[in-house]
């Protein structure tokens, strides 16, 4: 065979490869854009410092909620008389600690609290309340017997498991236009992700509990149907 036989197979068969890559490329982008499946983005978060709070010298709070843990363990809300505000702390092997305010003043009774959680396969304590009237928030102490073992996070929250791994997520809400974030977890470290902006969307919020299904908005009155897995939106 001569050397310009040879080139020529040779560039028909590169000629081959490409179109067949691309014809690939096309059907994988064709089955990904026809279940419309939006990877999402996430962020690791840190861990909220607290400080040491010493009650003896706080002569102007007011213990309006507490739930015991054990014998020497427990979480409280308390009032600070001097501003009103409602504040979080635990209790631990004897010392104090303040996680943050938690709550506005004359927030409703039933609009603040602090309840037992558990989320990343972790026993939790939550605190939530409002600091404003669009404004909730939640703190979620994780109960290892470390003090500095906190989160905050901004919206209204859930505990959910979400992919059906038996190990739930959080989905915080937040806004009258709502947007969603998604907390996870990976090797011991938290993650979130920002669902409205990852999939450009411009309303997000859990609908069904039960179902797991998320209602989004795209375009105005023309709501749709989604799903988490594998760190990804799915439509149904």
């Amino acid at each position: 065979m001569s050397n310009n036989k040879i080139s020529k197979f040779w560039i028909i068969a590169l000629f081959v490869t490409i179109i067949a890559a691309v014809a690939l490329g096309l059907v994988i982008n064709q089955i990904t854009k026809g279940k419309n499946v939006y990877h999402l983005t996430f962020n690791e978060i840190s861990l909220t410092k607290i400080e040491d709070l010493n009650l003896n010298n706080i002569d102007n709070i007011n213990i309006v909620k507490e739930k015991f843990i054990d014998n020497s363990t427990s979480a409280f809300i308390y009032k600070d008389n001097e501003d009103g505000e409602l504040k979080a702390a635990i209790k631990l092997d004897g010392k104090s600690y303040y996680i943050g305010q938690v709550s506005m003043e004359n927030t409703p009774d039933n609009l603040f609290g602090i309840e037992d959680a558990e989320v990343f396969g972790k026993k939790a304590v939550k605190f939530y309340g409002l600091l404003g009237s669009n404004y909730a928030q939640a703190f979620y102490w994780f109960v290892d017997k470390k003090a500095n073992s906190v989160i905050q996070i901004d919206g209204n929250t859930t505990e959910i498991d979400l992919d059906n791994d038996n190990i739930k997520e959080i989905v915080a809400t937040t806004g009258t236009i709502p947007e969603t974030k998604i907390y996870t977890t990976k090797d011991s470290k938290i993650y979130v992700s920002d669902v409205n902006g990852s999939t450009g969307a411009k309303s997000v919020y859990l609908q069904d509990e039960n179902n797991k299904l998320f209602e989004v908005f795209f375009e105005s009155n023309k709501p749709e149907k989604f799903v988490f897995s594998k760190n990804s939106f799915i439509r149904q």
